[in-house]
C-alpha cells in the first residue's frame, strides 16, 4: 500500500474547535502520525456540539479523523512531563489557545524547544501573540466582524451579512497548513525548526484584498455590491425561471457572446453598456434588461446555453443538487469514514490531489476523550506501572 506524503510525520496537536483541528485533520490525511491531547473529561469543547451518534460527536470526529487520542491534566506535573516527552520525539506541535495559555502553565513553546531544539510550533490564535487584543478569544465570526469582511459583504444600504460557513476558521487552518509545510522545508534544508504564527484577524483581512487594493488608488471603499462584483457587469447573480444562475463576464468577447446567445444584440449596440466602465454605472438598468431574458429560461437550461457560447456561467444550486452531479461523484468530493461507535457517516473529502502518493480521509477518530492514552503511553516507553500510576494520579486519563 502506497504512503502519504507526510508518512514518518509525527505531529502533537493541542487544538480544539475548528481552525487548528481542521489542519491537523488535513495532516492526518495526508499521512502524518497526528497525537491529539484533550483534558479529560469533558475533551475538546467541540465534543459539545452535535450531530451525535451514540453520545459521539460526529462534529468532533469530522475534524479528528485519523488522530489517535490522549487525556491529559496539564495542570499536574505529572502531565506536563507527559506533554514534553512527547514533544520531545515529534516534528510539529499545533495548537489554537488564546495566546499565552501553554506558556503559562509552564509548558510553552520555550519549554519544549529545551527537549526538541528543532521543534516546528505552529499556533492559531485570534489576533495574534502580541498586541492589544492577543489576550481576548476569538471565534469565526469575531475575525470575520473586526476584519471588515462583514462589512464588505451584502447589498447596499442592508445590513452587513456573514459569510454562510465558518470561512476564517477554515481559511486560518489551511494558512497554518501552509505555514508548517514551509517550515518542514526549510527544517530539511537548514535543518532547523521554525515557529509558525497564524492570527485569525489577518486570515480574514487576507481576503478583503479587492477593497484594499481600490483604497489604494481612490482613497474610498466601495460601496457593497451584494451578488455582483465591484469591477465587472454583468458578473453576479441574476434571476432565472426556476432559481437563480451566475454569471462572470470579464471581456468584452464574453459580453458579445452573451448578448448572441440571449438573443439581446441591441444591448450590445445601447450606449449605456458600451463598455465595461459603463455597464459597472448602470448596473441597476443592465440587471433589469438581462432578467428580462434569463427569467424566462431555467437555470440549467441558461448554464448550457452560456457555457456553450463560451461565456462562463453557473447555475445556483444546492448542496443537495450539487451531490447529484455527475461532476461531484467524478471527483470524489464526498466520501465516507466508518467511525468506531458510529458506523458509516459522510464528510467532504480532502481537495488535494498528489500524482503519485495517496491521501486518506478514512480513518476513524478518537471516540472519547483519552481513547488511546495506553498506546501513546507505551510508544514513550512507560513500563506498566508508571502508565498505572499515571493514570491513578488522574494526571493522564484513559476511556473505557
Amino acid at each position: 500500500m502506497k504512503k502519504g506524503p507526510l508518512n514518518g510525520i509525527k505531529v502533537l496537536d493541542f487544538s480544539q474547535v475548528l481552525s487548528a483541528p481542521f489542519c491537523g485533520m488535513m495532516l492526518a490525511d495526508m499521512g502524518a502520525e497526528v497525537i491529539k491531547v484533550e483534558r479529560p473529561g469533558p475533551g475538546d469543547i467541540s465534543r459539545e456540539y452535535g450531530p451525535y451518534i451514540n453520545d459521539i460527536s460526529l462534529y468532533f470526529c469530522q475534524y479528528n479523523r485519523g488522530k489517535k487520542g490522549i487525556a491529559i491534566d496539564m495542570r499536574s506535573e505529572e502531565g506536563k512531563k507527559v506533554v514534553l516527552d512527547l514533544a520531545a520525539q515529534v516534528d510539529v506541535v499545533v495548537e489554537n489557545f488564546k495566546a499565552g495559555t501553554l506558556e503559562k502553565l509552564g509548558i510553552g513553546y520555550d519549554k519544549m524547544l529545551e527537549v526538541n531544539p528543532n521543534l516546528i510550533y505552529g499556533s492559531i490564535s485570534g489576533f495574534g501573540t502580541y498586541g492589544p487584543l492577543s489576550h481576548l478569544p476569538c471565534m469565526d465570526i469575531i475575525a470575520a466582524a473586526r476584519s471588515g469582511l462583514v462589512a464588505q459583504s451584502g447589498q447596499a444600504g442592508d445590513a452587513p451579512i456573514k459569510p454562510g460557513f465558518s470561512l476564517c476558521d477554515t481559511w486560518a487552518g489551511l494558512q497554518l497548513l501552509r505555514g508548517l509545510s514551509m517550515a518542514l522545508l526549510h527544517r530539511q534544508r537548514t535543518g532547523k525548526g521554525l515557529r509558525v504564527d497564524i492570527a485569525m484577524l489577518d486570515c480574514a483581512f487576507y481576503m478583503c484584498e479587492s477593497p484594499v487594493l481600490e483604497h489604494s488608488l481612490t482613497g474610498a471603499f466601495a460601496e457593497r455590491t451584494g451578488n455582483h462584483h465591484a469591477w465587472y457587469a454583468p458578473y453576479g447573480e441574476f434571476a432565472a425561471r426556476d432559481g437563480n444562475i451566475v454569471l462572470a463576464v470579464s471581456q468584452e468577447s464574453e459580453w458579445t457572446a452573451l448578448c448572441g446567445a440571449l438573443g439581446l444584440e441591441s444591448l450590445a449596440a445601447d450606449p449605456r453598456f458600451s463598455d465595461n466602465e459603463a455597464r459597472v454605472q448602470n448596473r441597476d438598468a443592465l440587471i433589469q434588461e438581462l432578467e428580462k431574458a434569463t427569467g424566462t429560461m431555467d437555470r440549467y437550461g441558461l448554464e448550457a446555453l452560456l457555457s456553450e457560447s463560451g461565456v462562463p456561467a453557473a447555475a445556483v444550486q444546492s448542496l443537495r443538487e450539487f451531490h447529484l452531479q455527475p461532476q461531484t461523484e467524478t471527483l470524489d468530493v464526498i466520501t465516507q469514514i466508518e467511525q468506531e461507535g458510529v458506523g458509516t457517516y459522510t464528510v467532504t473529502n480532502t481537495p488535494i490531489r498528489f500524482s503519485r502518493t495517496p491521501v486518506n480521509p478514512n480513518a476513524s477518530a478518537a471516540g472519547h476523550p483519552g481513547a488511546h492514552s495506553r498506546e501513546i503511553l507505551q510508544g514513550l516507553g512507560y513500563g506498566p506501572e508508571r502508565i498505572e500510576a499515571l493514570l491513578a494520579s488522574g494526571a493522564v486519563h484513559q476511556a473505557g
